[in-house]
This record gives C-alpha cells, sequence and structure tokens, in this order.
C-alpha cells in the first residue's frame, strides 16, 4: 500500500534534481558530510534512521545481498562464482553495520516537490500552497521490497501558508513572481524543504508503512519560473528533533475527548460525561438531542459505525440521530491490568456549515499531522498520553467524517465527525 499517491508524482530528492517520483530513485549508499550541509534522503538513511530510533537493527544480511546482487558483472567471471559472492557478502555487511553505527541522526535532509501555489486566503492568513507531499512521501524498504516507510513532517502545517494579511501584498509578491494575483490559484511552483529525521513509529498492521516522523527545519518555495516566491527561514531545529528522539514514541497533541481519557475508572468517566453531555441515555451522554430523539421508536446512536455507514451507502442522517453531540466509552478488558477502567471513547459531533476540506485543517491544527490515512477514509494518529506517561501506553485516535446535507437539530447543511480513542498493543519487535 501506498498513501497519498498525489504527493509521489512530484516527489524530487534532491534540490538539484528534476520532479519525478519517489520510485524512481535508486538506492545507495549513506554518504558522510557535515550536519548541517543538506544532502539528499535515499531508502537506507530512512531505513537507518527509523532502526536508530526505535533501538533495533537491520536486516544487514538482506541489505549485503541486495548490494551484491546488484553489481555489475565482472570482466572476467571468477572461479568459483558461489565463493567469491559469499566472500563480497561479508564484506558488504561489515560495511553496513560500520555505517549504521556511524549514521548521524542530527543530518539535515532536503528534497524539493511541486505544489500548487493558491490565491491570497484572508482566513488562513496567507497564500496557501497545496503540497501532497505534506501529507506522506512513501519510500520503500531498502532490505524488504514488500514493507516501506511513509515520511511525514512533524510541523508540517508551518509551511503550508506564506504568511501575510494584506491582499495587495499578497498580489505584488506573486507579481513579482510572475503569478496570476488574482483568483484562487497563482500558478505551479517548487517547494525545497530541508529537514531533520525526529521520530518513528511501530509498524500497526492496517498502516502498510511504518511512519518516519520529520522536523523541518527551513523551506523555499519558488515559481515554476525559477523566481524565487518566500523563504520560510526559520520553522524548526535540529534541536527539536533530537529532543524528539530521546522522547521516543511522541505525544498525543491531545490525549482526551472532552476530559475522558484512557486508563480513567468508570466512575469517574460517566461524571465527567455528564458535565458536557447531559442528557445520558443507555447508548451514550448527549448534548442538544433532537425532539425526534425524544418520541422516536428507537435511541440516537453514538457510535463511530453511524459515520462509517453514511459515508459507505450515502444514506441521509435519520431524524433520530440529528443531536448537537455525543459521548461514549467502553470498559478496558475485565481480565486484564485495567480492568475497570475506561479502555475506549467515542465522540460524535455535528458542525455547522463546515466542510470536509475545511474540518480536516481543523483537525491538523488541533492534533497535528496524521500518521496515516486508511483505505477506508479515516485520518491515524499514534502516541502516548503525556499527562498519563508510561501507564497509557500506545494510543490510536481515529477521525472519520461525512458531508451531510441536512444534520444536528436543525437539519442543516455541514459534516458530522466521529473521533476514536483506544489503547493499541506495540508489535512484537517494535517497542520503542
Amino acid at each position: 500500500m501506498r498513501l497519498f499517491p498525489l504527493a509521489f508524482a512530484w516527489l524530487a530528492l534532491s534540490p538539484l534534481a528534476p520532479l519525478q517520483e519517489a520510485s524512481a530513485q535508486p538506492a545507495a549508499p549513506s554518504r558522510p558530510g557535515p550536519a548541517a550541509e543538506a544532502v539528499e534522503l535515499i531508502e537506507q538513511d530512512i531505513l537507518f534512521a527509523h532502526h536508530r530510533i526505535l533501538g533495533t537493527e537491520p536486516d544487514f544480511r538482506a541489505l549485503a545481498e541486495l548490494a551484491v546482487d546488484s553489481r555489475p558483472p565482472p570482466a572476467r567471471p571468477p572461479r568459483d562464482p558461489e565463493r567469491e559472492r559469499r566472500y563480497l557478502i561479508t564484506l558488504a555487511e561489515r560495511k553496513l553495520k560500520a555505517e549504521f553505527g556511524a549514521f548521524d541522526m542530527g543530518r539535515v535532509f532536503s528534497l524539493r516537490v511541486g505544489t500548487d501555489i493558491l490565491g491570497h486566503d484572508a482566513e488562513r492568513g496567507g497564500i496557501p500552497l497545496r503540497t501532497g507531499a505534506l501529507r506522506g512521501i512513501s519510500m520503500r524498504n531498502a532490505a524488504d521490497r514488500n514493507l516501506g516507510f511513509t515520511l511525514r513532517f512533524r510541523n508540517g502545517a508551518a509551511i503550508g501558508t506564506i504568511p501575510t494579511t494584506d491582499a495587495d501584498a499578497a498580489a505584488a509578491m506573486l507579481q513579482r513572481a510572475r503569478l496570476a494575483s488574482l483568483g484562487d490559484w497563482a500558478g505551479r511552483g517548487v517547494l525545497t524543504i530541508r529537514f531533520v529525521l525526529a521520530a518513528s513509529l511501530p509498524l500497526l498492521p492496517e498502516m502498510g508503512d511504518a511512519p518516519v516522523l520529520a522536523e523541518i527545519v527551513s523551506a523555499e518555495v519558488e515559481a515554476e519560473s525559477g523566481m524565487r516566491l518566500h523563504s520560510f527561514a526559520s520553522v524548526g531545529s535540529r534541536q527539536a528533533a533530537a529532543a524528539a528522539r530521546r522522547v521516543g514514541t511522541p505525544a498525543l497533541a491531545a490525549a482526551d475527548l472532552s476530559g475522558l481519557r484512557i486508563g480513567m475508572p468508570l466512575a469517574q468517566a460517566g461524571e465527567v460525561a455528564l458535565r458536557h453531555y447531559p442528557e445520558a441515555r443507555p447508548t451514550g451522554f448527549y448534548a442538544d438531542l433532537p425532539e425526534a430523539a425524544t418520541r422516536g421508536a428507537r435511541e440516537p446512536k453514538c457510535s463511530s459505525g453511524l459515520v462509517a455507514d453514511l459515508r459507505a451507502f450515502d444514506l441521509p442522517l435519520a431524524p433520530e440521530d440529528s443531536y448537537g453531540a455525543c459521548i461514549t466509552f467502553q470498559a478496558d478488558d475485565p481480565a486484564g491490568a485495567m480492568a475497570g477502567h475506561v479502555g475506549e471513547v467515542q465522540e460524535l459531533r455535528f458542525l455547522p456549515e463546515l466542510t470536509p476540506e475545511a474540518l480536516r485543517r481543523e483537525l491538523e491544527q488541533r492534533f497535528g499531522q496524521p500518521v496515516a490515512e486508511l483505505p477506508t477514509g479515516q485520518l491515524l494518529w499514534i502516541g502516548r498520553d503525556a499527562e498519563a506517561g508510561a501507564r497509557s501506553g500506545l494510543l490510536e485516535l481515529q477521525a472519520e467524517f461525512v458531508s451531510l446535507a441536512e444534520g444536528g437539530p436543525r437539519r442543516e447543511p455541514g459534516s458530522l465527525l466521529t473521533l476514536t480513542l483506544r489503547r493499541r498493543a506495540v508489535p512484537a519487535g517494535e517497542e520503542s
């Protein structure tokens, strides 16, 4: 599986190379060099970084065999080809282990991606850049072609918009770069991103690729003509990336839903839920229940399955389910150490007049860039609860939403959002 295919068509991993697909980049050994000098990111780099962050090791034997088998045939065939191959594999394996041990986690990498430069947007505070790469860049696993990585940026939102609140100043900036200064689209451009690898998350079965997170340190955007449009001079730092690596699995930006946390005692969770959702029903706690729910033949639904069904079958929202918001929670495994405590929380909200595109931007502002977008449409964040510390284990937050022509107590246009927070088991060998 490969995520966000539109991002990859514009990927180029060298500041001087023409735009091309990531899959066209050949594997090569890591290069020595000063950390401050931005260099091209290759498959071996992201593989080494992933294992260094998680404290594991790649399959050096598989890497060595690939390196030896990809060599051009010798001018004079050896007398014992198999023995020669074993010898070369041994040498290659030693070299790879040395490179892995010397891999510089503070190295600054660079990539260039194509971007759409949009027209000035006062609501978003400047000139937006529509760049699929900021949602994920797929790279193959150099040791196993059946696996891969998705490179994501922890602070990608910081370079999503060229800041300028003045429409006239924005028009002048676009004109200087020979771009259209009127309308919703100014033209094509190229975004150069410099970054440091900062964190890696375990590979979960439904994700397909292992997420590797990077800290953007600076970026530049130029028009297709080569005219520079803007420089994001100080976005992040190598120090911030190093701090993230020391922490290990990063914390979720928000590890609670309306005050409900994983691991909270069930009785306490009920009290917290009633503060925000005062109408308790067998199916959950509600706010702004419609009249249909008070006289209807069935109870309203408070479940992520409601949004999934509306999306999958293009159904209208039933009057009983046209509430303002609801929340529900489930107990953890009764046979586990957290019996009697919350193991999963689901929250649904109807958001009037909010389009799915605007809702996604709000979610990314609140929770940061998702680590994955599942084939079924859910956005996924993985992390720990910073407040609970190690007790929280690995948590998963999923968001799914659907646009409705009629929803909420007033049956008006908007989006129905469901957020699901739950505990996840860490795959064997992937503990950070």
